[in-house]
């Protein structure tokens, strides 16, 4: 009895079984609930009534029930009229009637109406084409926050603008659509933003990016799949436009695992593999990555061989490690060629060999593998499965750096001041590789991403050169100032410099660098400078043999050639 004297619910329980809403559908049930609604006058029952006999094809008794809903005020009813007039269902087609029909509603306030009205006066539907008129009526719909009709007065203010002119306000009401959530405004933007238009070819291509991004988002989060794949990437691997953001990229790779999507399971078994952005869970990473793998997802198995080549909370599993290689390598990715490479060069597997490791490494480089190209140049420097040549070196840990590794900055900038070292260059071109390497080191020292080990390394060559003035105008200040940046950054060799230059005018500042390069337990001089101090005379330390040859033996244990002459005098 509720149901029959209340219209809402009537339509409602309709709407279920007309849409199948959690039923299975039935327009005749649903019929016979909305003909209750119609029956005491409902509009929407009689809207529904109508909706339903021109699902039957029964056009004669559906214009019955609208026009009395039309009578009611109820204007969606008008638009279905006008659709009736314009196919010719129940009507002779009558593009005329169907003018009339949108225009009364409009008449009314109704927004969708005024979005009818505007596209009929651009297509010239029933009425002459008048471009100013539609751009009336967009702009009321418009103005009451219809997002269609914010998209499309956004278009005729683009299309006004698609030479150089200001297109500022047709970006106010894309955008508005956009944030109100209508896709087709997102792909109008990111259209805009990626061509670009005109007006904004002065604007910065990281500027262009971050818009584009912007709007990708938006559409990811309509659940818009190419744009949910290419967003989690974006926040997993940063961008240009975007950070490195492992929270973010976790919520767009949930959102396609929930979609069934490869890369969803390959994103949180990567995620989970070295905890970024969730709670590192080795075992949940495997079974991720393995259903990736499964569907022929190469960069899944590459991650499958890191997991048992690195033993990530796992046993370590080198055979294992490269099977997993060796799938993903069948597929040609790189990081797969590199680490087969990588596991011959290191003996980790069986029948390995340098000449199969460097294969493996020259196919990754083919690729554009910027890191394949970095060990490609320690491989030519050191003959690894190759025979040593410095010039396809240096021109692999260029095109290396050119790719973005920092690492091969400091090899590359080793192999140059190893080069010059061994005297084999012309003076000339000695010093333009001192002066190369010199201005490289000082990059790599500088660059945020640097190695602490490198970086030291890199502060020792650099005060060497200015030591000896090799590239560059020699400069004890200078030389120091590297060598003590080194010593603090913890590397032992520059420890022991230290303790050398000060050991004269400031015996005590250099006896503690002395002190803290023993600690270190692995440099040989180190040990060897101690040894000495109690084997000589001094006016700091008492002279002590017992204590000199223990430091003298530990130097020779780590191969100080000095130590074992002095041993033999002892």
């Amino acid at each position: 009895m509720i149901e029959k004297v209340n219209p809402k619910s009537l339509n409602d329980l309709g709407d279920k079984y007309f849409n199948g809403i959690n039923n299975e559908k039935n327009i005749e049930v649903a019929y016979t609930y909305y003909k209750q609604a119609a029956d005491v006058g409902n509009p929407l029952g009689l809207y529904n009534v109508g909706k339903y006999f021109i699902e039957k094809k029964e056009y004669k008794l559906a214009i019955e029930y609208l026009q009395k809903a039309m009578a009611c005020g109820y204007t969606k009813a008008n638009l279905k009229l006008a659709s009736m007039a314009v196919l010719g269902e129940g009507f002779h087609k009558n593009k005329k009637k169907a003018f009339k029909f949108v225009l009364d509603a409009a008449k009314q306030n109704d927004t969708f109406a005024y979005n009818q009205v505007a596209s009929y006066y651009l297509l010239g539907i029933g009425c002459k084409k008048d471009t100013k008129k539609a751009w009336e009526y967009y702009q009321k719909s418009a103005d009451l926050n219809n997002i269609e009709g914010m998209y499309q007065l956004g278009l005729l203010y683009l299309e006004s603008t698609k030479n150089k002119s200001n297109p500022e306000t047709a970006l106010h009401w894309l955008d508005k659509a956009a944030v109100s959530g209508l896709k087709n405004a997102m792909i109008e933007l990111k259209k805009i933003y990626s061509l670009p238009h005109p007006y904004f070819l002065k604007k910065s291509k990281g500027f262009l990016q971050e818009m584009i991004f912007y709007y990708d988002e938006l559409l990811a989060k309509t659940g818009e799949l190419e744009s949910l794949k290419s967003v989690s990437i974006s926040y997993y691997e940063g961008t240009q436009a975007t950070k490195q953001n492992f929270e973010k990229s976790i919520i767009y790779f949930k959102k396609l695992m929930d979609l069934d999507e490869v890369l969803g399971y390959y994103g949180m078994g990567v995620s989970l593999l070295y905890g970024q952005g969730i709670l590192q869970n080795s075992l949940q990473a495997k079974n991720y990555l393995e259903i990736s793998a499964g569907r022929g997802y190469q960069k899944a198995m590459t991650r499958l061989g890191d997991l048992y080549r690195m033993g990530i909370n796992i046993d370590i599993d080198f055979e294992l490690a490269k099977t997993w290689y060796f799938e993903a390598a069948k597929q040609n990715d790189p990081d797969a060629l590199m680490n087969l490479g990588l596991l011959h060069y290191r003996k980790q597997i069986n029948n390995s060999s340098f000449e199969l490791a460097f294969q493996y490494m020259e196919n990754a480089s083919k690729k554009g593998y910027f890191q394949a190209y970095y060990w490609m140049g320690i491989f030519y420097d050191k003959g690894i499965g190759c025979d040593s040549n410095f010039s396809l070196a240096e021109k692999a840990f260029q095109r290396a750096i050119q790719l973005g590794s920092l690492g091969a900055l400091y090899k590359y900038a080793v192999l140059l001041f190893e080069k010059a070292e061994s005297k084999t260059l012309k003076p000339k071109k000695q010093q333009i590789a001192y002066s190369t390497a010199n201005e490289m080191f000082l990059k790599y020292v500088l660059d945020p991403q640097h190695s602490q080990s490198n970086s030291a390394y890199s502060m020792v060559y650099l005060a060497e050169m200015y030591e000896n003035g090799k590239g560059v105008m020699e400069s004890k200040r200078i030389s120091r100032y590297w060598f003590e940046l080194a010593a603090e950054s913890g590397l032992s060799r520059a420890m022991v410099k230290m303790y050398q230059i000060l050991q004269d005018t400031e015996y005590f500042s250099a006896y503690d660098w002395l002190q803290k390069a023993v600690k270190n337990e692995d440099d040989g001089e180190a040990f060897y400078e101690m040894g000495l101090l109690y084997y000589d005379l001094n006016s700091y330390i008492a002279k002590d043999l017992k204590k000199a040859r223990a430091y003298f033996e530990s130097a020779a244990k780590l191969k100080w050639k000095p130590a074992f002459e002095k041993l033999m005098m002892m």
